[in-house]
């Protein structure tokens, strides 16, 4: 380890401006649980809404500090100034800025003012760079890019993207796939009983944002072809739940498809139900994805971007076109008529999560990547 780098004095401050708690949020809070484990003091400075809410409080239950970068903000008093002080304040070894979208973090642009503030290992993470670029954001990404020492991103699909839509060097980027710890779970839910389905039927369950992009309205479809003991169950909130129940209603499928909003339970809901859906259009690699590998659930998953990477298709679980209607059904049909290739599926799953997926190994990557930028 370089003289430069006290574990017992190396400060890590995350920045984080998303409007809610999702996928990449979750990011930070298990980075932050599993670097102080290893020594290191996360810090989350959090710019935005309520939405962050969730994160703080999960921050602050592990006794990590929380900086409001808009609290009591003075009328004209301008964001780079105000992070600039903190940062001063606060003096992180690392400052470590979150890109649910690669135009976050206002165009990354808290890249060069952690630089103005004197921080030398500035390290970004990007989630989805797969979205493209236009005049603004390709200019000013550009230029924040400059300032960051290393960009980590969570497959090795994102990285043409980054090179290919957004102009990152190679040399900076390092992959760290996402990884998830033990879940704790309860033997106490019966899903069957609380939503009123006989034990006879079987259940897909899709989990995650009710948004466009998660393919919610592609598994109603698949689902009317399906028998009727096949029941799905709709995990989550967005602003597409009033529309996705009025499509379930016109397809005659109100009394299979259940919609239970956003729950706290999911590795408990993963141990009841036979398989997970995520028919997605745009992910990188989802922790739902992995959520239900260390519960030993199959999964029907679409084959873009970083998802091949987490579900290898014929021993964990199958891989479907996007928005392809007939292959989803296809798949649930094959998985739901052979519960042996259910079991063997999960079991495979399990292991690639052990060998793959765990929260100590992206721990590890995550940690190598800040002593390489502390050592320049």
């Amino acid at each position: 380890m370089s003289n430069k780098e006290n574990r017992n004095e190396t400060t890590v401050a995350f920045f984080s401006d998303a409007p809610y708690v999702g996928g990449a949020e979750r990011y930070i809070g298990f980075l932050a649980s599993g670097i102080m484990d290893h020594g290191y003091k996360p810090v989350l400075i959090a710019s935005g809404g309520v939405g962050l809410e969730p994160l703080k409080e999960q921050i602050r239950s592990y006794g990590a500090e929380i900086y409001e970068l808009d609290k009591n903000a003075r009328p004209g008093s301008g964001f780079a100034p105000r992070l600039t002080r903190m940062l001063r304040s606060i003096k992180p070894v690392v400052f470590h800025f979150n890109l649910p979208g690669p135009f976050d973090a206002r165009y990354s642009l808290v890249a060069p003012i952690a630089r103005l503030a004197g921080v030398r290992s500035i390290i970004s993470t990007e989630h989805l760079p797969m979205v493209r670029s236009f005049p603004k954001g390709r200019v000013l990404k550009s230029f924040s890019t400059r300032f960051v020492s290393r960009v980590i991103t969570v497959s090795e699909d994102n990285r043409k993207h980054l090179i290919g839509n957004h102009h990152v060097p190679d040399r900076k980027i390092r992959v760290v796939q996402n990884g998830i710890p033990g879940s704790e779970w309860t033997a106490d839910l019966d899903l069957r009983r609380e939503l009123g389905i006989g034990a006879e039927s079987q259940l897909i369950a899709i989990v995650g944002a009710l948004e466009e992009r998660k393919g919610h309205a592609t598994l109603l479809e698949a689902l009317e072809s399906l028998p009727a003991s096949m029941h799905a169950v709709i995990v989550g909130d967005g602003g597409m739940k009033r529309e996705l129940q009025e499509r379930a209603s016109v397809l005659g499928l109100s009394d299979r498809v259940h919609f239970t909003g956003y729950r706290n339970d999911v590795p408990s809901i993963m141990r009841n139900i036979d398989i997970l859906v995520v028919p997605s259009s745009m992910e990188a690699t989802p922790y739902v994805i992995l959520e239900a590998m260390e519960a030993e659930l199959p999964v029907i998953a679409s084959s873009v971007f970083g998802i091949p990477e987490q579900v290898i298709d014929g021993e964990t679980g199958i891989l479907v076109p996007p928005r392809d209607v007939d292959e989803l059904a296809n798949a649930i049909r094959i998985l739901q008529a052979d519960p042996e290739k259910r079991k063997l599926m999960g079991k495979n799953a399990l292991d690639r999560y052990q060998a793959r997926f765990t929260l100590e190994r992206s721990i590890r990557g995550t940690i190598e990547v800040y002593r390489e930028s502390i050592r320049g």
